[in-house]
């Protein structure tokens, strides 16, 4: 299914996975997948939300719209909604409308605005991003997710077990995107376990301290 999509593309999926996991949904919404695109592509997030920290903001519109989750399945093989399934059918289609062989992040963005009534839609709309002028955007300036921009903030002095703790994680989704990179999926959900793990002690101990860097490092 994701043969034509980019690796940056395909991690979102992985993201979005992980996300609604997270959320402890029964499925990978449209809201799941816009987090995802938002957490792998900050570029992305730069250039069309106008900031790198778009994924910030937008998670807790989504907290606050959705408060309530299904409890997810044990397996954690977690399928898409009916809409999310939309979503990547129209970035299939955005993609052949620009003539790109491959389905990146930025074609991915189109099919979140052409499914349009739902959180992700409202929330991207709320933010300014419109789909004609991303569409003609794109058409002038394909994105390519393949280059990598570093961003850098300034942030406070954090307790060292809350650093220690950051490191660790990491450290795990730099191993899950390489196993992710070499389609060792096994390896990639091992990997996804035990991050989510420790971002649930990060949760807990940032809560303790009144801290909410748990999320966006």
């Amino acid at each position: 299914m994701f043969e034509r999509y980019t690796e940056r593309a395909r991690r979102v999926i992985f993201w979005s996975r992980y996300i609604a996991s997270q959320c402890e949904s029964s499925e990978i919404e449209v809201e799941h997948l816009l987090l995802g695109l938002l957490r792998e592509d900050m570029s992305l997030a730069h250039r069309f939300l106008g900031s790198p920290w778009a994924l910030e903001t937008v998670w807790r519109k989504v907290e606050q719209s959705k408060p309530v989750h299904e409890k997810a399945p044990a397996s954690g093989d977690l399928p898409l909604s009916i809409a999310g399934k939309r979503v990547l059918a129209f970035a299939t289609e955005e993609a052949d409308q620009l003539s790109s062989k491959r389905i990146g992040t930025g074609h991915l963005l189109l099919g979140l605005l052409r499914e349009g009534k739902c959180l992700a839609g409202e929330i991207l709309y709320d933010r300014g991003v419109r789909l004609e002028s991303t569409r003609e955007e794109l058409a002038r300036v394909p994105h390519d997710d393949s280059i990598r921009e570093e961003f850098v903030r300034e942030r406070g002095s954090l307790p060292a077990d809350v650093v220690e703790l950051q490191a660790r994680i990491r450290l795990i989704a730099s191993s899950m995107k390489n196993a992710i990179a070499n389609h060792d999926f096994a390896k990639a959900h091992a990997d996804s376990h035990e991050g989510r793990k420790e971002r649930d002690k990060l949760y807990l101990l940032c809560q303790q301290y009144g801290l909410l860097e748990w999320l966006y490092d």
